[in-house]
């Protein structure tokens, strides 16, 4: 092979990454330095120990809070105030459109916000959680 063909191939190995145009001791240290990064994906990153602590400290702090959270069981059911909603606007469940029902506390009263659409008219209710008795109610011509 001519002396030319011999530079063309160092060139082509230094494109490729082969290693061939490093010395000996820079190729141990890129060796080294391999196995050291292959050595540490197994373990985890600095800090995530104190991460985790943290978090399940934060999880403990909160979980208390839980019982401040509104919760259905203790009231008629989303199911009483969609009923009691649209039997006082005369509407059966199928005719009535985007229905949606939502628990929100008004002052210290826990209520249901039961909202939908008839044909021409969009409702909407608010009804006592406690007693399923209608505290308020809305309607809305459509247009259409």
């Amino acid at each position: 092979m001519a002396s030319g063909g011999k530079h063309l191939k160092k060139q082509a190995n230094k494109k490729r990454g082969s290693g061939a145009h490093l010395s000996e001791r820079d190729r141990q240290r890129a060796a080294r330095r391999r196995s050291r990064s292959a050595n540490r994906r197994g373990r985890l990153r600095r800090g995530a120990p104190q991460m985790i602590v943290m978090l399940l400290l934060c999880i403990v702090m909160i979980s208390p809070l839980r019982s401040c959270i509104i919760s259905d069981s203790d009231y008629v059911g989303y199911a009483a105030a969609r009923e009691t909603a649209l039997a006082d606007a005369g509407i059966t469940q199928e005719k009535a459109n985007n229905l949606s029902a939502e628990m929100i506390k008004i002052g210290d009263t826990v209520c249901y916000k039961v909202q939908f659409t008839g044909s021409v008219t969009d409702y909407r209710y608010i009804i006592d959680a406690k007693t399923g008795l209608i505290i308020g109610q809305n309607f809305y011509r459509t247009e259409g």
